[in-house]
């Protein structure tokens, strides 16, 4: 059975790929990273003050690293797939698309696959200088690959957002806003609405705990079920996956459930749960962008 790929992906990985830019970017990007991590080694082993090796420290290199991955797709890949639809209509590029024989979800995905491949090849291309905190110890191959398999899913998680808004907007300009707008509502929004609700709380119940006459035990309340809001943060999916690895995997529900509460099996298996939702939020923005592009659709 001969594999067809995709021909809007086809034409747009080669476009991308065939250029000294990219390959310019992908060595100025691993320059970087190895330039981190030969530094946080020198200092983790030349500079010990005791005349021992503090190992912790390879894991604090390898956090560094993770957090620079995960900054790397939450904030390029939007940038390309804000425009990948809405850039087509610029260029007055899409009717010619719609005309042909290509199905608009074979447009979407295409559009969707070739933004965050280029994006997931500076990831990939990383793996190496990742691998040296793997010969020191502390991280197993297994936690590279689950690092990995999280950079993909967030990238097409954030990667629909920014399909979702390029199709609902016939502009670049408005759609790229509207698109970190959701990123940065996604990430600092829901922290901010957990804490700002949590501090409303505890200052409502320390006025009916001063006026009260009753020696009671102080014990505020929090946010309760709406901690389930950051289920579909990245961020705390990310800091999910590092405690698990760490070897704290009850880190994040004993930080999270001072705030709120849940049910146990959502604490236990945060991680699994919040990347399940993202991807199942994802397929549903991507369905709605095939159905806002189907010319035929929206005349119904």
């Amino acid at each position: 059975m001969k594999f067809r790929m995709n021909p809007v992906y086809k034409k747009e990985l080669k476009i991308s790929v065939r250029t000294v830019r990219m390959a310019m970017i992908i060595l100025g990007y691993n320059a970087v990273l190895a330039l981190i991590g030969l530094l946080s080694f020198y200092f983790t082993f030349n500079y010990s003050f005791n005349n021992n090796i503090d190992y912790s420290g390879i894991l604090q290199i390898y956090l560094i690293l993770a957090v620079i991955e995960f900054g790397l797709v939450l904030f390029v890949v939007p940038a390309f797939t804000a425009s990948a639809i809405s850039g087509e209509r610029e260029k007055q590029t899409l009717e010619i698309l719609l005309t042909t024989k290509l199905k608009p979800s074979q447009i979407i995905f295409g559009k969707l696959l070739s933004s965050i491949s280029s994006t997931l090849l500076l990831v990939f291309s990383s793996l190496p200088i990742l691998a040296i905190v793997f010969s020191i110890g502390g991280i197993r191959l297994f936690d590279l690959i689950q690092l990995m398999l999280f950079c993909v899913t967030t990238a097409i998680f954030v990667g629909s957002i920014g399909i979702f808004f390029s199709t609902c907007f016939k502009k670049t300009v408005p759609s790229t806003v509207f698109t970190y707008g959701s990123i940065i509502l996604l990430v600092i929004g829901t922290l901010a609405i957990i804490a700002v609700s949590y501090m409303i709380g505890v200052r409502n119940y320390d006025n009916l705990y001063s006026a009260s006459s009753t020696m009671i035990e102080y014990n505020p309340p929090g946010v309760g079920h709406a901690i389930n809001l950051l289920l579909i943060n990245p961020a705390v999916s990310l800091l999910a996956l590092l405690s698990k690895q760490f070897g704290s995997p009850s880190y994040l529900s004993s930080l999270l459930s001072h705030y709120g509460k849940t049910n146990t099996v959502i604490f236990d298996h945060w991680y699994a749960i919040s990347i399940l939702i993202q991807m199942l939020l994802a397929v549903v923005l991507l369905c709605i962008s095939v159905r806002t592009l189907d010319p035929l659709k929206n005349k119904k």
